[in-house]
């Protein structure tokens, strides 16, 4: 069950991608300070360094125990897996500039000798059987599960190992981190388009906190930092087009 790429809104459509998404953009060549070309990162090791961050482990036991045991997170489930929304995060993985950075990232797996499937990592399987007897009794509707999600989701660590900085100096990593945050236009687009109200009005008619998990979302591509406490980007620095 790929719950994480559609629990992460918009998340989804920024890391799953196609083995067979053609490689147009050239790769990126680095320098030292001086003059001569520096050895080039992994971008596939440093990118799976990054996923690995994931609980993915915690994370499907938690899907699990909501699953199977919560009635309203059951509701929510069916509303993600729904064609309107299967719709809508098709809407968003073929904008331009989302297939764009598919097409980046792609080559540079290819070229660093790995591959997209690095992101098969992140799916979740889920048994239809209560692993405790006890699971039925913890569960606490949608905003129970919400509140665990951000409890175990590390948004932060994951952001600074994106996030170009004194300890984070990969060039690959710092280009995917910049076109992340320039993909902000068009989550703000697609989320505003009449799909995006119909999916966002129902997982809120649902339960969710869905500005709770805008904010995370935001946090986590760089293009907000409300209540996480830190400086704040002017996205457009980071446009391309």
């Amino acid at each position: 069950m790929r719950f994480y790429g559609y629990t992460l809104l918009a998340l989804s459509c920024l890391v799953a991608f196609s083995a067979s998404t053609p490689a147009l953009l050239a790769p990126i060549r680095n320098f030292a300070s001086n003059g001569t070309q520096a050895a080039p990162s992994n971008f596939a090791l440093e990118l799976r360094g990054v996923i690995r961050q994931v609980p993915v482990g915690q994370l499907e036991k938690l899907v699990q125990t909501y699953l199977l045991n919560d009635v309203q997170f059951q509701g929510l489930i069916r509303v993600v897996n729904s064609m309107p929304a299967y719709r809508f995060i098709r809407q968003f993985g073929n904008q331009p500039e989302v297939r764009q950075l598919q097409q980046w990232v792609t080559q540079q797996l290819v070229l660093s000798g790995g591959s997209p499937k690095i992101f098969e990592y992140l799916e979740l399987e889920i048994k239809i059987f209560n692993k405790y007897p006890y699971w039925s009794q913890i569960v606490n509707g949608i905003q129970g599960f919400q509140q665990e999600f951000v409890a175990i989701y590390p948004v932060q660590l994951i952001r600074s190992l994106l996030e170009p900085s004194s300890t984070q100096t990969s060039p690959l990593l710092s280009e995917l981190w910049r076109r992340l945050v320039a993909l902000r236009p068009v989550y703000e687009r697609v989320i505003a388009s009449p799909p995006g109200k119909t999916i966002t009005g129902e997982l809120q008619r649902l339960g969710l906190d869905v500005n709770g998990l805008d904010a995370l979302i935001r946090y986590q591509f760089g293009w907000s930092n409300a209540t996480w406490g830190a400086p704040s980007y002017d996205y457009s620095d980071y446009l391309y087009y």
